[in-house]
């Protein structure tokens, strides 16, 4: 997990290289007027999803966890809360592989990244994350996908 300000995004390029400079040219666009829906950069290795919604209440049995793609959450407008914690709950939504989403029972959360305009998140397959925790304001929430397959792995 990286949680860090967007003005740093490039800092983390060495990660996966070509796609970071396509995400950093599609953050370069957001404003708090980007129409929800999803924004291939790289047909499904790297994609956006663009959601106007709102944040809500702790849902105990929504821990999220993904094992194909890496999530980098942030928020045009609004804030949020997101709970991160081990995967070590009772599973209450079998992992789908065809959505890349399966969910737990949420346990001991170690850590709480507060999201608004300015911050991102960097969660890998195997983090456990409960995303859109608030008062039930209205979030523009940005989460691109990218495809494990886009890291540069360290030997």
């Amino acid at each position: 997990m990286i949680y860090d300000r967007l003005e740093n995004f490039a800092d983390y390029a060495n990660l996966a290289p070509d796609a970071w400079s396509r995400i950093a040219a599609f953050f370069g666009t957001l404003n708090e007027n980007t129409p929800a829906g999803r924004y291939e950069l790289d047909g499904d290795k790297i994609y956006v999803n663009v959601n106007d919604t709102h944040s809500h209440e702790v849902f105990p049995e929504k821990l999220e966890y993904h094992e194909k793609y890496a999530d980098i959450q942030l928020v045009a407008s609004g804030e949020e809360t997101v709970l991160c914690g081990p995967l070590d709950g009772a599973e209450t939504t079998p992992y789908s592989e065809e959505k890349d989403c399966g969910f737990k029972m949420i346990g001991q959360t170690d850590v709480s990244a507060q999201l608004y305009p300015g911050v991102f998140l960097l969660l890998f397959p195997g983090e456990g994350h409960l995303p859109d925790v608030g008062n039930g304001d209205r979030v523009l929430k940005v989460v691109v996908k990218v495809a494990l397959e886009c890291f540069t792995r360290v030997k």
